[in-house]
């Protein structure tokens, strides 16, 4: 079904002239997770999307999976990454290739994300998220809720500067490559083109324990429940959620599920403020650093694709690419 490959310290050359620079670079994020966190259940989890015995064989799925990784984690096209991977010995040693085995052509990487599709994904970040719960990263106490927009890979200006008339909005949307985007709101002035990344995260680890991802005219607000639903089935759900006033109207949800609303309420609103207020005020900032950190180094600000499925799976890859790497410093620090 796989294509067989060589061990890369136990190749001709891979033992003899490199181990002494994976030793050196103890420290490196590669090296501390290939040595701290074990992704062979992936091999098990995608079995039913090969065919055991027709057809060529196919690369292993964890080698895969882990070329997507490196691809989110430097936020590199499909080109550069397998360019850089013939070229960098811990990128070989990483995903397992020997100094005298091929790298797969960067056309197999869309087909493997193909091959997969979205619920493979989903299952794939949440046993992530349940290896950070084994490890004790993640706990019930609280859970934040937030989302951000994603702009779509469009040129928006080119497909609007033929049309200049007063519904030049559809003229848009009918005229745009990805069918799937739309145009939100962030305030009454302030709008992008695209789709719109959904998450709940534990408040003490930053672990993102749910992700969705829809077009961007869909509000905040119908978000929660979905997220909710994922959160409790990959990381058991938490005892309080606390978000803006973007997700107010959820109180018969949240109850519910027995979790305690700290939907920060909006100032019309007559409900007098919870005791907890301030605390819940000053936890929201923690959320907003791990988008700044997605977009500023993993490339979440702009899909790659068109389509909402291909960006949920993009989306997917970035949060647990931050997971990953908020486990392996936790089983693994830096030694100084």
């Amino acid at each position: 079904m796989f294509k067989s490959q060589g061990s890369f310290t136990n190749s001709m050359f891979g033992s003899y002239a490199y181990e002494k620079v994976i030793a050196r670079n103890f420290n490196h994020l590669l090296v501390r997770l290939n040595n701290s966190i074990d992704l062979s259940f992936i091999e098990a989890l995608v079995q039913d999307c090969y065919c055991p015995d027709n057809g060529r064989r196919a690369y292993h799925p964890v080698l895969m999976f882990k070329i997507l990784f490196l691809q989110t984690l430097y936020n590199e096209s499909d080109e550069k990454i397998i360019e850089a991977i013939d070229t960098n010995i811990l990128f070989r040693y990483f995903i397992g290739l020997s100094l005298e085995d091929e790298i797969p052509d960067r056309t197999l990487l869309g087909k493997f994300k193909n091959r997969l599709g979205e619920d493979k994904f989903n299952q794939i970040f949440n046993r992530i998220v349940e290896l950070a719960k084994e490890n004790g990263l993640v706990d019930s106490r609280l859970r934040l809720i937030d989302c951000t927009a994603i702009t779509a890979n469009v040129d928006i200006y080119r497909c609007a500067k033929t049309k200049q008339a007063e519904h030049d909005q559809n003229y848009i949307n009918h005229s745009t490559p990805d069918k799937e985007a739309s145009t939100g709101h962030k305030t009454a002035h302030k709008k992008w083109y695209g789709y719109k990344s959904g998450i709940i995260i534990d408040a003490e680890s930053e672990i993102v324990t749910a992700v969705e991802t829809s077009t961007a005219s869909i509000h905040d607000v119908e978000h929660l429940e979905s997220l909710v639903e994922k959160d409790i089935v990959a990381s058991g759900g938490a005892q309080r959620l606390c978000g803006d006033k973007g997700f107010v109207g959820k109180d018969t949800f949240l109850k519910d599920k027995n979790i305690i609303n700290s939907i920060i309420r909006r100032n019309n609103m007559k409900q007098p403020r919870r005791l907890s207020y301030k605390l819940d005020k000053m936890v929201r900032p923690i959320i907003e650093h791990k988008f700044a950190e997605g977009k500023n180094l993993h490339g979440l600000g702009k899909a790659r694709y068109w389509g909402r499925w291909k960006v949920h799976i993009q989306t997917l890859l970035i949060y647990l690419t931050m997971n990953l790497k908020k486990i392996v410093n936790f089983l693994i620090p830096i030694e100084t």
